[in-house]
This record gives C-alpha cells, structure tokens and sequence, in this order.
C-alpha cells in the first residue's frame, strides 16, 4: 500500500509570525516522533529565496490512511489547529494543501541524519490522460536515481488525488550543487524530460526549500 504524503503550503504574515507558526507545527513533530511510528516525515521548510519571507512549507508522510486518520485525532493535533483558529492574524492568505499518493520513492538512512539537504518540490501538471505514463516514466527515474546517486538523500514522486493531471516530487540532496550539477544533468532525467517534457506538460511549480524543523524521514 502506498504511503500518504499531505503537503501544505502555509502563508504567514511573516517575521515573528512564521517563526510562531513554525514552532506550533514543531511541537506536532515532536510529538508525532516520539509517539507515532506511522508518521514516516514532518518536515517543515522555508524557501531558500529571502525575498519569500512569508511561506512555509510542510510535509507529512503517513504509512497509511490509518496512521493519518490516527494523526488527526491526537490532541496535539487538536491543539494545533485550536491555536491556528485563534491567532489567524498569524496567516496573509489562504493554505495550498495537497494529499497525495507515493507513486514511487526511496529514502536512505543518511536522510533522517541530513543537517542541512538541498531540498527540492516541485508540481507538475499533464495533459489530460497522460499523467500515468509520465508517472511510468518517473518511476525509472527514481530507480536509477536509488542505484546511481548516493548523494540524493531522498527521492519521492507523488500522485496527487485531488488533481489529476498533477504530480508532486519531494527530493533531498547532499548539496545544491549535488542536485544541480549531477541530478539534474543526469541521462536519467534528460530522457524523462525529453519524453515527457514540454510536449505533455502544461505547468510547472519549483521551490527550493531550507529544512527548519521537524523530522526528514524516519
């Protein structure tokens, strides 16, 4: 069974606001490592961009709809979201929350010890009734990133269930340049590209992520 990824993009009203929202999500983490093994990931980040000094954005991996179902229901979640509710001033805008399954991915041990990974989202959106083969075609992708790159940290293609002609990646490296100078140029990823590039694809989303708080990856 695929594991369940719900990513959220929070827009604070920044400065002391996003770091205030950074540490209410924080306790979650905690608690959620030391007491929920099926939160596989609580990942908060922000954009390495300084001028985006509002976002934050949250991973969370579920082994199943049962630990996700299980997360909902705990009481600290409970008072994360009574403490949002009363201090919207925290907030400029509406969430971007997506809930999506892993298409395929991996994740070596180095990712739940990485200091400082070069993190990298991105969303892609297909043509209608092609996002099944670009997935096919990702799949390869993460396969030969696994065998070839020791310095990808953690690779995950996510098949967005709300949206479907949407595929999210979540991606850790080593270093930028690591992601920049051998992922990106890879043959694997070249292929892909030319396949199912701009001939299929109709937009495409990137953020380059800090990690701040929370867990990479158990």
């Amino acid at each position: 069974m695929p594991s369940i990824v719900v990513i959220a993009k929070l827009l604070t009203a920044g400065g002391d606001a996003r770091q205030s929202v950074i540490d209410a999500l924080d306790k979650v983490s905690k608690y959620s490592k030391a007491n929920e093994p099926g939160v596989l990931r609580y990942m908060l980040t922000v954009p390495r961009d300084s001028l985006d000094d509002k976002s934050v954005y949250v991973f969370e991996e579920y082994a199943d709809q049962a630990a996700l179902d299980a997360h909902m229901g705990t009481k600290a979640t409970a008072d994360l979201i009574a403490y949002f509710g009363t201090n919207s001033s925290l907030f400029s805008g509406s969430p971007d929350i997506a809930t999506c399954e892993t298409s395929s991915s991996f994740a070596r041990p180095e990712c739940a010890t990485a200091t400082d990974p070069y993190i990298a989202y991105a969303s892609i959106d297909y043509k209608e009734g092609t996002r099944d083969e670009a997935l096919q075609g990702w799949k390869y992708v993460t396969s030969e990133t696994q065998n070839n790159e020791p310095d990808t940290l953690g690779y995950g293609i996510l098949k967005d269930k709300a949206n479907t002609i949407t595929i999210n990646s979540v991606e850790l490296y080593a270093n930028e340049t690591y992601f920049r100078e051998v992922h990106a140029k890879s043959k694997a990823v070249q292929d892909n590209r030319a396949k199912y590039g701009e001939q299929v694809r109709t937009a495409f989303r990137l953020a380059l992520l800090k990690h701040v708080a929370g867990y990479l990856h158990r």
